[in-house]
């Protein structure tokens, strides 16, 4: 009797996941990062998709992560507001500079782009700095547990298209998770890591030393 209810509450509890994994989808476009920077100078800014299977059209723009059913079979996850990743990004950095005083311009850019014709494009809207975010990794794996697996790029260039500055973060990071609800503490930590993961991009001494000048 006791296997029995054991296998029955297998079954219930997979159910329960499965149904879990389906349509899950993460919010990025409205968060903001606390960037320790005030200025007021014209900044242009893009984030650039280079997720190899985003550049291979394995997956879809909004692709952000993969929600596990009850046996670990993946769901794709996609952005709450059905825009690229990399627009949203771009949306949340842009306003949260704006925060900070800066005259900001966020521009859209196609991950099959290579990296002269993102600058050349930036250049156009003639800003005293141009920031662009490389997405090269980037993306939620949940089961019970949430990982989170990254590998950001900013550069800082002046208006005429020169680098300036950079600063790279890479890791793969476990943000908890739950048992009874896996895909609700996901989409909660989500938002959070990834305002900390811009925090940390940008408020890099030499980032902020060029973008204070």
């Amino acid at each position: 009797m006791k296997t029995l209810i054991r296998m029955v509450s297998i079954v219930i509890l997979s159910t329960v996941l499965l149904g879990c994994a389906f349509g899950n989808k993460h919010s990025y476009h409205d968060a903001i990062a606390n960037i320790n920077i005030e200025n007021t100078i014209a900044v242009a800014v893009t984030a650039h998709d280079q997720r190899a299977y985003i550049v291979s059209g394995n997956k879809d723009p909004d692709f952000v992560g993969l929600q596990r059913g009850g046996y670990g079979n993946p769901f794709d996850v996609k952005t709450e507001s059905g825009n690229s990743l990399a627009d949203d990004m771009s949306k949340s950095l842009a306003n949260s500079l704006v925060e900070r005083g800066f005259e900001v311009q966020y521009i859209s850019v196609s991950s099959n782009m290579d990296k002269d014709s993102v600058i050349d494009k930036l250049k156009e809207k003639g800003s005293d700095r141009l920031l662009v975010m490389t997405i090269n990794e980037w993306k939620s794996d949940t089961y019970n547990n949430t990982a989170l697996i990254y590998d950001m790029k900013v550069s800082i260039l002046d208006g005429a298209g020169m680098q300036l500055a950079s600063n790279s973060i890479k890791g793969r990071d476990n943000l908890g998770g739950s048992f009874i609800n896996p895909a609700g503490h996901a989409k909660q930590v989500i938002p959070k890591a990834f305002t900390d993961k811009i925090e940390l991009l940008i408020n890099d001494k030499e980032i902020r030393n060029v973008l204070q000048y």
